[in-house]
């Protein structure tokens, strides 16, 4: 009987495998793709407003044909693969999202947002050998942990590994160079002509930040600045937070007792809106507020409402800003995303939404999905600028020892302007005047809040 019943169980077997092999055979292979994982935090908008560019970018891509790739004189469509990242904080999700997307083929990664969990599940991109063009990530340890001190906690040896990672994005020193030479150059002028201040005054600056990677590298590269090119301008409080902060009263208490006449915000989009709205509305520190461009999205405006009047944002997007906008690609760019998602584009999801076309640009040029050959395409790319402004017009990776990997985005400052109407901020370009192979970007003048109360 157990015989009679092992052989009706290998019968069975046979039947299932023979129906499997049949039905392939009547169906085919299913078609080849190149498999690009998407590296985002769906929890927060910033996230959402990535995977929404990204959408846009493969869609355009695969109607269009798809990319052509040489070696298979074949062109092949772009699989979505998601690596979720969960919300900013949880960097043992992140690493476990990215890890997830490469066991499944992933030929190319594009995104990552927070540089904490960016420094974390890059690593096992730079194992694996898979290229990676990070868009959301501002530390500069992303591409520079090689040059780091053999010692140091973010230190990577293996070179050959570091040199699958690409960094589209503004990295802290481009940040903190843009807000600190508008600080030294348009408003202590303007202070000192307002206030009856002697031009030996110092602007009196306070930092408020987030304790992780990205907070301390935007306040380490603000010192920097300060200190390397000689600005008239003194740190007068310098203070961070836990991640977990949610209520800021009691640091912008201290800050307000410093007297400053501005004040840095490095967070993201509800953490700063808070802050503006807090500062102001709990504490009375009636200030110039400024913050980081990852703030650039609609969540932002929507929080802030009239707490944002006159209060200033670092960016190199400009969405909110236009029409016209600066770039060709822009026009098409907001119209399409608008009609498609009712809303306003964000500046994350524009890195995001390039990147896409780098990788087609660089799969095309090598001519296989070989990833060496990829990673060396990436490194070789010379394409004219789509959604962001570059200093030189063109879409290239440094390799030069101090900048790796990087590219050399242009960024400007906004001033937020309140329009009762609609009940939300919109932005004006106020600093500089002009932007490399664009002309003139400047919309308005920079004018100090109505109840601007100077440091003394």
């Amino acid at each position: 009987m157990a015989n009679t019943k092992l052989i009706a169980a290998v019968v069975i077997v046979i039947i299932v495998v023979a129906a499997s092999v049949a039905v392939w055979q009547l169906m085919g292979p299913s078609e080849p793709t190149i498999k690009i994982g998407l590296v985002a935090p769906y929890q927060i908008p910033v996230g959402q407003d990535m995977d929404r560019a990204a959408r846009m970018a493969v869609k355009e891509i695969n109607d269009a044909g798809g990319i052509y790739v040489a070696d298979l004189d074949d062109y092949l469509k772009i699989e979505l693969l998601i690596a979720d990242t969960g919300d900013t904080t949880d960097t043992a999700a992140a690493l476990t999202a990215v890890t997830r997307v490469i066991d499944q083929g992933a030929d190319l990664l594009i995104g990552g947002f927070s540089s904490g969990a960016t420094l974390a599940d890059q690593v096992i991109a730079i194992e694996e050998r898979v290229p990676f063009i990070i868009t959301g990530a501002s530390s500069h340890y992303v591409t520079r942990r090689g040059f780091l001190a053999s010692d140091h906690p973010l230190y990577i040896g293996d070179a050959e590994g570091m040199s699958y990672m690409f960094h589209y994005c503004t990295t802290v020193f481009h940040y903190s160079e843009t807000v600190a030479h508008f600080f030294a150059e348009a408003m202590k002028p303007l202070l000192d002509n307002e206030y009856g201040f002697s031009a030996s005054r110092k602007l009196r600056l306070a930092v408020i930040y987030r304790d992780d990677a990205y907070g301390q590298g935007v306040w380490d590269a603000t010192e920097h600045f300060i200190e390397t090119d000689n600005l008239p301008i003194e740190i007068v409080a310098e203070v961070s937070y836990p991640l977990t902060t949610t209520t800021f009263q009691a640091e912008l208490t201290t800050i307000k007792a410093a007297n400053p006449d501005a004040v840095y915000v490095v967070d993201f989009t509800t953490n700063t809106a808070t802050i503006y709205r807090q500062g102001q509305s709990d504490v009375g520190l009636n200030t110039v507020y400024i913050a980081v461009e990852c703030c650039e999205e609609p969540e932002f405006y929507t929080a802030l409402g009239e707490w944002g009047d006159h209060q200033l944002l670092e960016s190199k997007f400009a969405s909110y800003a236009g029409p016209p906008f600066y770039l060709p690609m822009m026009d098409t760019y907001v119209a399409d995303y608008q009609a498609e998602y009712d809303t306003i584009p964000g500046m994350m999801g524009a890195d995001t939404y390039d990147a896409f076309y780098i990788a087609k640009e660089a799969i095309e040029n090598a001519g296989t999905l070989e990833k060496s050959a990829v990673r060396d395409a990436i490194e070789d790319t010379d394409m004219e600028q789509m959604l962001i402004i570059t200093e030189s017009g063109r879409i290239e990776f440094s390799t030069e020892e101090d900048s790796y990997h990087e590219i050399a985005p242009f960024t400007f400052v906004e001033q937020l302007i309140y329009d009762e109407t609609i009940g939300e901020c919109r932005p004006k370009v106020i600093w500089p005047t002009t932007a490399p192979g664009v002309g003139t970007i400047k919309q308005a003048d920079f004018v100090l809040p109505e109840n601007y109360e100077p440091g003394s």
